[in-house]
């Protein structure tokens, strides 16, 4: 007797956990949104130091860059061009310079008009947060 109601309680227990987290699943796909990554121009100013680099981004639909980068104390921008990437599963745009071997930019996509630029290369560390972010225009 006290196995039969150890199996219905074990029953019971599984039957509304699997359909608990079905029902989990159906609420959390239908909230689920990704973002997708918008060519165009992007702007914004990020942390240099104690200053603020501008930086100007030109994702072109043939899946070429243009990035112009002023530092603090510079009035003459550096250039860079090359080809972008995006990469759906991981919500990622990654660049390949065209001029600059050792240097890895990538930027996640936080919604259609920003995105968030990491830097990093081999003397640097990635960035992150909102200061970073960039504003399509």
């Amino acid at each position: 007797m006290k196995n039969l109601f150890l199996a219905a309680a074990c029953a019971s227990f599984i039957g509304f956990t699997s359909c608990s987290t079905m029902k989990n699943q159906k609420e959390n796909t239908s909230v689920i949104k990704t973002s997708t990554f918008v060519p165009g121009v992007y702007k914004g100013n990020i942390p240099s130091g104690n200053s603020k680099q501008n930086v100007e981004i030109t994702f072109k639909d043939d899946n070429t860059f243009a990035l112009s980068e002023t530092f603090p104390g510079s009035t003459t921008p550096m250039s860079s061009t090359g080809t972008w990437k995006y990469y759906k599963d991981t919500n990622k745009v990654i660049l390949k310079y065209s001029n600059i071997a050792d240097r890895v930019t990538t930027f996640s996509i936080v919604n259609d008009k920003t995105i968030q630029m990491h830097s990093g290369g081999a003397w640097t560390k990635e960035t992150a947060g909102t200061e970073y972010n960039l504003v399509r225009q």
